[in-house]
């Protein structure tokens, strides 16, 4: 859930517009609160969308889709208004992560969970045709992990099976990665047997982190799932041929959905329920209430960033700069498709060189200015719960993320290595009392601290993430005779649940569910979350090498980090290479955005998480700083610095760049940067700005 941006409605049709759920091309998605006080999910169509001649017809069809099929496999549909200047329904809201964010968040179900998904899929999709429907549009990101089952949401794109009188305009509809070889030439009617096409390839993302025909550029993508075959490594043997049937190219030779749900039965329902996605479920539900029970915040105005000219028209100022960067990037266009299909292959993008023109940033959405100051040299930024917590050592403010309003100031020290938990901020040496050392935790809400005491009085550094209930960390010492190591401290009080010595002073964490990842000097290793024994270890020692330790992120049960010169994506499981590529260049940060694995050095190289083939290259105004750089899937921004010149530069997740930011040289050398949906908070620990990339 994110806060209300500019341009937000209040209410709509009697519903109050409590906070935003999600966004993509026809519009916007709400939590929202009925009249009689029930929560819903609201989709509000964007204006452009609805001005579309044949849109209100598809819309309609759209409610009456999602009406038709049980609650059981999906969110009941409450309310609509096809006839609204901007179209609306609204659905039960259900507090559930999709299967993209759960794979994402904790990796590969394992064999029993995806048994138990795919049959909750298969009789909803049943459930589907038989109500004369056929979806079109299945994947990750539409299907709901609740607690009582799968549910299949956004009938966006369901096509009634027998009506004929709707115009068919040749378009391909669907997600490309999902879509039926059927869907894509439009030569057959894109059926039932389409959904199931869909189904396998949700299942073999389900059970190994990876689509199955790849990440990567459009036109291929689209080559590979008309002729090629798909990527079923590390699939159960017991699942492969059912799953490999359902993406057969011919849609006669695909089984029907009662084959499909005899072939994964019987399976156990709570399989799905792992303790993991139990926690997410209480802890969404626990957010929505919170919400949900407290004040109405009113959308923030939208900011005004247009300018008078001479003659009284106005315009949008957008400046050119010496200095700057154009994108090079892969698309699909217009003649894409026929190329890809005619057997073309695309190559990565070359970086642009520095010095073209790049538009200059907006006028920022707010500026913060504190009542004092927050550091003399360094102040650092994290985002939670629709609150941005900026601090130093000298001061530390909670601000509203949508207004710029200060919610609170709070006593404590902000430094590098911090982290965010929930709603909560994660801080470590963040102050406490008798000058102990301390793991500091902030609500984000209130900004009420919580002091854990570090163990052993050791110093604590740079924080890696929060799993089943413990903090994990490294730690410095006071003393000489202490050595550096990593802890997991228990949340609840501070107890030392285990410590590892480390062999170097320097090292690179990233956690998941299921385990801690460290990079110290040229190894590494997975942790054991419980006990603290090292799983494996992969060690890229050299004679006469001496490799940097850098960054390393993880998501899908892979592990993404520049090793040995290498990019690379290590498997979390056994920590066998998943595929690399040669560098000689060391990429310190590493980001995830889009689909993409982003390694940031000098520029911003990014790579398809799946394969690893090159998607687009970026290069900033001036070279990137190490680690002042944040991503999400809307937008990636980062701290750029050197020559004469300092400041923030913005791009979307896809690789194409958006503007730059100067700062004043001598007062911010190196801005700190967050970034929350589409929206990017920075400062030159001087003032605290919010740029709306989608204004």
């Amino acid at each position: 859930m994110g806060p209300l941006q500019p341009g937000d409605p209040s209410g709509v049709g009697g519903y109050r517009i409590l906070a935003r759920l999600g966004a993509g091309g026809m519009g916007v998605v709400y939590l929202a609160r009925s009249p009689g006080g029930r929560l819903a999910a609201l989709k509000l169509i964007r204006p452009d969308s609805a001005d579309d001649p044949g849109f209100r017809e598809r819309f309609r069809r759209e409610i009456a889709a999602a009406g038709k099929v049980s609650g059981l496999y999906t969110a009941p549909v409450l309310d609509a208004d096809a006839d609204a200047p901007q179209p609306w329904f609204a659905a039960a809201f259900v507090p559930a992560p999709t299967l993209k964010e759960a794979v994402q968040d904790g990796g590969a179900l394992p064999e029993p969970a995806v048994r138990a998904l795919g049959a909750g899929l298969a009789e909803a999709l049943q459930a589907v045709h038989e109500a004369g429907l056929v979806h079109r549009d299945l994947k990750p990101g539409n299907i709901l992990l609740a607690e009582d089952g799968p549910k299949i949401i956004d009938f966006g794109v369901a096509k009634v099976v027998d009506a004929t009188q709707i115009t068919r305009t040749g378009g391909m509809i669907g997600t490309l990665a999902y879509l039926a070889p059927e869907q894509i030439t439009g030569a057959k009617d894109a059926g039932p047997r389409a959904d199931v096409f869909a189904l396998g390839g949700v299942l073999v993302y389900a059970a190994t982190g990876a689509r199955p025909f790849g990440e990567g550029d459009p036109g291929a993508l689209l080559y590979e799932i008309m002729y090629g075959e798909p990527g079923l490594d590390g699939l159960p043997a017991s699942l492969r041929s059912t799953l490999a049937a359902c993406l057969e190219k011919e849609p006669a030779e695909r089984p029907s959905l009662a084959d499909v749900l005899a072939a994964l039965t019987p399976a156990d329902p709570s399989a799905l329920i792992s303790p993991a996605l139990r926690r997410d479920l209480a802890a969404r539900e626990a957010e929505a209430n919170r919400i949900s029970s407290g004040p109405v915040t009113l959308p923030p105005p939208l900011p005004r960033i247009e300018e008078t000219v001479p003659g009284g028209l106005r315009r949008r100022r957008v400046l050119g700069l010496a200095a700057g960067t154009a994108v090079a990037v892969t698309g699909i266009g217009a003649g894409t498709a026929a190329w890809a299909l005619a057997g073309g292959r695309s190559r990565p993008a070359e970086p642009a060189p520095r010095g073209t023109a790049l538009a200059a940033a907006p006028a920022p959405a707010w500026t913060f200015v504190p009542p004092a100051p927050v550091a003399s040299d360094a102040s650092h930024l994290l985002v939670a719960g629709g609150v941005v917590l900026w601090g130093g050592d000298d001061a530390t403010y909670g601000v509203d993320a949508a207004s710029g309003r200060r919610l609170w100031t709070a006593d404590v020290r902000v430094r590098a290595g911090c982290a965010v938990h929930g709603s909560a901020f994660i801080l470590p040496d963040g102050g406490g009392t008798d000058e102990k050392t301390t793991i500091t935790l902030v609500d984000a809400a209130s900004g009420e601290p919580t002091h854990l005491p570090m163990p052993g009085g050791e110093l604590p550094g740079s924080v890696f993430g929060v799993a089943g209930g413990a903090v994990l960390l490294e730690s410095g010492t006071y003393s000489d005779e202490g050595s550096p190591a990593v802890w997991a401290v228990d949340l609840a009080g501070g107890k030392a649940r285990w410590r590892l010595p480390l062999a170097g002073t320097a090292v690179n964490g990233a956690v998941d569910q299921n385990g801690l990842y460290l990079n110290v000097k040229h190894t590494l290793s997975a942790v054991d979350l419980t006990t603290g024994r090292t799983r494996w270890a992969v060690d890229w020692s050299e004679p006469g090498r001496d490799w940097p330790t850098q960054g390393i992120a993880v998501a899908g049960g892979r592990v993404f980090g520049n090793f040995a010169d290498t990019l690379q994506a290590v498997d979390t499981a056994g920590g066998k290479a998943v595929w690399s590529r040669t560098t000689g260049t060391h990429f310190p940060s590493v980001l995830f955005a889009a689909g993409n694995v982003i390694f940031k050095g000098d520029d911003l190289h990014a790579h398809d998480r799946a394969t690893g083939a090159p998607a687009w290259t970026l290069a900033g105004p001036e070279k990137f700083v190490d680690q002042h750089d944040a991503a999400s899937d809307d937008v990636l921004a980062a701290a750029f610095g050197g020559g004469s010149a300092n400041g923030l530069f913005a791009a979307t997740a896809s690789g194409r760049g958006l503007w730059a930011h100067w700062g004043d040289v001598h007062r911010a050398e190196e801005w700190d940067v967050a970034v929350s949906g589409s929206s990017i908070f920075a400062t030159d620990h001087q003032r605290l700005l919010c740029f709306r990339t989608d204004a």
